[in-house]
């Protein structure tokens, strides 16, 4: 009778639903906080913290629960009604007891999930650094370029050595925006010390402190304040290179390299030329006035030192990115014979060398690469290079992940190192690595641009339902960018559903053109955009095929003959994907002419592609190899290859199916027609799901 009246008790003060809903509410607070937590890089303690006050806050709720009852008149204190009472009270004592501890083994695996992902699995070379941009404590902004160039260089020069490891730059630039302490960094950017400093003016001097902290402890292993002219700003730079090496390098010879020049006046050019460039880069932008500058700064800084092979290599670096590509030959070569030993000229010669389309590209990345493991830039160019050419790899690199995945340990904070990672993965057909870097962007980065690399990752792996609603997110955070709003047109074309895909671009762009196979109309814009865009390879590529496509071979030769394939293929040693391509397009151009040169020519064109390497999406090789031999005149090896399309996780190739020359052997083949049904199946599938997926994101259309 007892018990009956305790849960009698409970049941009318409501403690059991008051239990529930508070459990539910920490439950899911604390799993809040633990993502938030984690993604904005917070200390471990505010979780900790969070359970700590949801395991205290429940015996006091439950008193409350038990004590005073909401009523139409307001809150009222419930009395004892019971006999019973002092022993339901008791009673009670022991439930808030159990229930407390009931709670904490509830919310701890959360706890626990997140410290095993975060701290317990972490490993931490003990020879590796961050160097943080110094803060400008001058209160200027126009000696930020001062700050933020003592800490480049410094970080320069520390890569240079070996046995050293060190953060690239944009992720030490992420951590000091977050305003990270250096336990944190240490354990997001992987490194055991973080070096960080500060520069303020006072007159005509320069007064810069720096630390050493070591990341497991943070607590400071060295500092020292320098007061200084302008003109001794070199020895700063050089003397705290020395010391950090000596701290973190105790029982090396370890000698710190030379600085980019020796002259004061060079040096103040490079630092604001160089602030210049970077700002730039950051925004992933090209703002030709901002680079014009830069470009100016650095011939200054040639002129003032032209023995710096540095200040050469970075005018010709700045000049690439400029699209300048003429203009920089001299300094990159210059730079080359200055000093033909830095990692960082062997890198801009190799992006030299990759816009060109010349093979050399691919040495000089990887002697950059040899020269400095820690320069990320270098490592993910090897890998593209390597992974875009049209030459076997695997006698030298056994899976290019490993170097996508060097530079992103390099630059964990960095977007764009996660998304080539995943772009790769998805492309080899790698579906479950994609997830994994999916999950990673997830975690580290809250965004539009995150979003869309989310969407892009997705649509390789298949799920472009899931794309579409990540792209609506980055639609819904920046919706004056067009770019978004292109791309998810393109998306719900490429599930099928046209109507919604031109309600949101009702002047579609060739991307939508192309997937809606509507080919006249993609000849009249392209056409035009190839007046101002005569260089984008994208549009001289859709523009082809769309000639092709309505029985213009002739024009789909101008066109691509324009870009030099016809005259280079044959006797190239190197083949990029993007030529790759082309030489599909104009395969099937010359093909579709008929005469007996072109056909002849075709053929030594679909020999030659047909001998490359078997790596990348499968669909993407099946279509290629299939068109290969078809022209060729193997038309059973052919069928057998264009079947395998439908291994395929992506939804690209249906236009290419439908409207390539070659393919219209095929017709009539009951196979070829399985292979379009397949498509249309998949699409359907989407287009029926996309509903809930949308709905999951908590989104409409």
């Amino acid at each position: 009778m007892a018990g009956r009246s305790f849960i009698g008790e409970l049941r009318k003060r409501k403690v059991v639903q008051a239990a529930a809903i508070y459990g539910a509410v920490a439950w899911g607070v604390t799993e809040i906080v633990v993502t938030v937590v984690e993604q904005l890089f917070l200390p471990q303690w505010v979780s900790t913290l969070a359970v700590i006050g949801f395991v205290v806050g429940f015996p006091v709720a439950m008193f409350l629960s038990w004590t005073f009852d909401i009523t139409r008149d307001g809150i009222q204190r419930t009395s004892i009604i019971s006999r019973r009472g002092k022993a339901s009270i008791v009673a009670s004592m022991v439930l808030l007891v159990a229930g407390t501890g009931g709670l904490f083994f509830l919310i701890k695996p959360a706890i626990q999930e997140q410290e095993s992902g975060t701290i317990a699995t972490i490993e931490i070379p003990p020879n590796s650094i961050a160097v943080l941009p110094f803060e400008n404590a001058g209160l200027n902004p126009a000696d930020s370029y001062l700050s933020d160039g003592l800490s480049d260089e410094l970080r320069d020069q520390l890569g240079r050595i070996e046995g050293i490891r060190v953060a690239a730059r944009s992720s030490s630039v992420a951590a000091r925006e977050k305003r990270l302490d250096a336990l944190v960094i240490s354990r997001k950017l992987k490194v055991a010390y973080v070096v960080e400093g500060s520069l303020r003016r006072q007159g005509n001097k320069l007064r810069i402190s720096v630390q050493l902290i070591e990341g497991s402890s943070g607590l400071a292993m060295w500092s020292e304040t320098f007061s200084r002219g302008p003109n001794e700003f070199l020895n700063v730079q050089q003397t705290v290179a020395e010391q950090i090496v000596t701290m973190v390098l105790p029982d090396t010879n370890a000698i710190v390299g030379e600085p980019a020049t020796r002259d004061v006046n060079a040096n103040e050019l490079m630092l604001l030329a160089r602030h210049y460039d970077q700002q730039v880069r950051a925004q992933q932008i090209v703002d030709v006035d901002t680079l014009r500058e830069a470009v100016r700064l650095y011939r200054m800084a040639t002129e003032a030192d032209p023995e710096s092979a540095l200040a050469h290599s970075r005018l010709a670096s700045t000049l690439l990115y400029l699209g300048d590509l003429e203009a920089a030959e001299v300094p990159i070569f210059k730079a080359l014979a200055l000093n033909p030993k830095l990692s960082e000229v062997q890198n801009t010669l190799g992006e030299f060398y990759w816009v060109r389309g010349l093979p050399e590209a691919r040495t000089s990345f990887a002697r950059a690469v040899e020269l400095n493991p820690n320069n990320a830039d270098a490592l993910q160019n090897y890998a593209n290079v390597m992974w875009l050419s049209y030459e076997p790899y695997q006698d030298i690199v056994a899976d290019l992940a490993q170097l996508y995945r060097r530079a992103l340990e390099l630059d964990p904070l960095s977007l764009s190192r996660h998304a080539a990672l995943g772009d790769y993965l998805g492309k080899e057909g790698r579906v479950e690595e994609v997830r994994v870097v999916i999950q990673g962007i997830q975690n580290l980065f809250d965004d539009a641009k995150a979003y869309r690399a989310i969407g892009w990752l997705k649509e390789l792996i298949g799920e472009v339902d899931q794309a579409i609603a990540w792209t609506i997110r980055a639609r819904d955070l920046e919706p004056d960018n067009t770019d978004h709003v292109g791309k998810l047109a393109e998306l719900y074309a490429a599930i099928g559903d046209f109507d919604t895909a031109l309600k949101l671009e009702p002047e579609p762009g060739i991307g939508l053109l192309f997937r809606m196979r509507s080919y006249e109309t993609l000849i009249d814009v392209a056409e035009f955009l190839m007046i101002d865009e005569p260089g984008d390879m994208e549009v001289r590529y859709l523009l082809a095929f769309a000639y092709n496509a309505t029985g213009q071979f002739e024009s789909a030769i101008h066109v691509l003959s324009s870009t030099g394939l016809p005259d280079s293929v044959i006797n190239s040693t190197a083949r990029s994907v993007a030529d790759i391509e082309g030489l599909f397009t104009l395969t099937n151009a010359l093909a579709g002419v008929g005469k007996p040169e072109t056909t002849e020519l075709a053929q030594s064109l679909a020999l030659y592609n047909d001998n490359g390497p078997w790596w990348g999406d499968i669909g993407w090789l099946a279509l290629h190899r299939s068109c290969n031999r078809v022209i060729l005149g193997r038309y059973e090896d052919a069928l057998q290859l264009l079947v395998r399309v439908k291994e395929s996780a992506r939804l690209l190739w249906d236009p290419v199916i439908r409207d390539s020359y070659c393919f219209q052997q095929f017709v009539d083949e009951p196979a070829y027609q399985d292979i379009l049904r397949d498509q249309e199946e998949r699409r359907a599938a989407l287009r029926k799901r996309l509903p809930q997926t949308l709905a999951a994101f908590g989104l409409g259309f």
